[in-house]
């Protein structure tokens, strides 16, 4: 973290004329390429990039595809579709360069499908922190899949599951036409436990509005202006979500919200932070916060993944309506709670 709120970028940082990217992820089978085939008919992707691992279960509908390009095809609904060869990085670079010089249409967003077996943290640490990709790119949010027939064996199996579930900002629960009641009501319980912030929605066949799955993070194109409420989320963690299985994979991740009404010292903050990072970055999955600082006008935008943090945001005023307290959202594996308070209030106080 090396900017301060006092020379952090200005609100339009925020990545209002930047291309938002959508990390589409789940576990193999849990149905992804199905939901994005689905989307793509869309008309909300229509002008759409979407970047898919060559090591994908199923491949695009080759119904859709209309033209062929270089490394890429273009798709009936307009959306430009091309595999990761290789680097990430390169593959987006690639797509903006051929962007800019005309060679295929100007997309103004990008979906990312990630391989079943991809952990989210490597790619949400890229979006957040190549000074290239920050140039012309902005992290949107994750969905997430989660197979309502395996996914119990799954997130009792799969660590990469786990951080699936439990990194994403939204849940699409699929093939609950072949799912019991019962099996649906206990994933459905266990997902809230792993993330309760994340909207769970329904997915049969892929069908779902696009719409719910688009434009989940912190800022919202249809009111321009930042939504600190809907991308924090943090009355779902007015709930006690905890597992009761100790025994069962996963159960070492939690969730949970911390508040402080009185406004922060950066310095004291920001030292805090960085010992925390260092100290159990490894297990400190994803972390956002809203930070009322101490002689500053607005807000401070603050969003980790494990190691890495985006340079702190800050919003030129607050939100109408928003209240000013702190607010730092915690995923974490086996990091309780209380010895995150503790903490943070020794290095205030210090």
């Amino acid at each position: 973290m090396n900017a301060t709120p006092m020379n952090a970028p200005p609100t339009n940082a925020l990545g209002k004329d930047r291309v938002p990217v959508l990390v589409l992820t789940g576990f193999l089978g849990s149905g992804k390429t199905t939901l994005l085939n689905a989307l793509l008919k869309s008309p909300a992707l229509k002008d759409a990039a979407v970047i898919i691992n060559e090591f994908g279960e199923i491949g695009i509908d080759h119904l859709l595809v209309e033209t062929a390009f270089e490394d890429a095809v273009l798709l009936k609904s307009g959306c430009i579709c091309c595999t990761v060869r290789g680097d990430l990085v390169d593959t987006l670079d690639m797509l903006w360069g051929r962007r800019t010089r005309g060679e295929i249409p100007p997309f103004a967003r990008v979906v990312i499908e990630t391989t079943g077996l991809a952990e989210p943290g490597p790619i949400l640490r890229t979006l957040m922190t190549d000074a290239g990709i920050a140039e012309h790119y902005r992290l949107d949010g994750i969905v997430s899949t989660v197979d309502a027939v395996n996914g119990e064996g799954q997130l009792d199996r799969q660590p990469e599951s786990v951080q699936q579930a439990a990194m994403a900002d939204r849940l699409v629960l699929t093939k609950t036409d072949l799912a019991d009641a019962g099996g649906i009501e206990r994933l459905t319980a266990r997902l809230k436990e792993l993330n309760p912030a994340a909207p769970l929605f329904r997915a049969v066949n892929g069908e779902i509005d696009a719409g719910r799955l688009l434009d989940v993070g912190l800022y919202d194109p249809r009111r321009r202006e930042a939504d600190l409420t809907r991308w924090l989320s943090e009355a779902a963690y007015d709930e006690d979500h905890h597992h009761h299985d100790v025994n069962r994979h996963g159960a070492d991740i939690r969730a949970f919200c911390i508040t402080r009404d009185r406004p922060l010292d950066w310095p004291k903050l920001r030292a805090w932070l960085e010992a925390l990072t260092s100290l159990r970055g490894a297990d400190l999955l994803r972390l956002k916060g809203v930070v009322n600082v101490t002689g500053v006008r607005g807000p401070v935008v603050l969003h980790g993944v494990q190691h890495v943090f985006h340079p702190p945001t800050q919003l030129t005023d607050w939100p109408a309506g928003d209240d000013r307290r702190t607010r730092l959202v915690f995923i974490v594996r086996n990091i309780e709670k209380a010895a995150v308070e503790q903490s943070l209030d020794a290095a205030l106080q210090g």
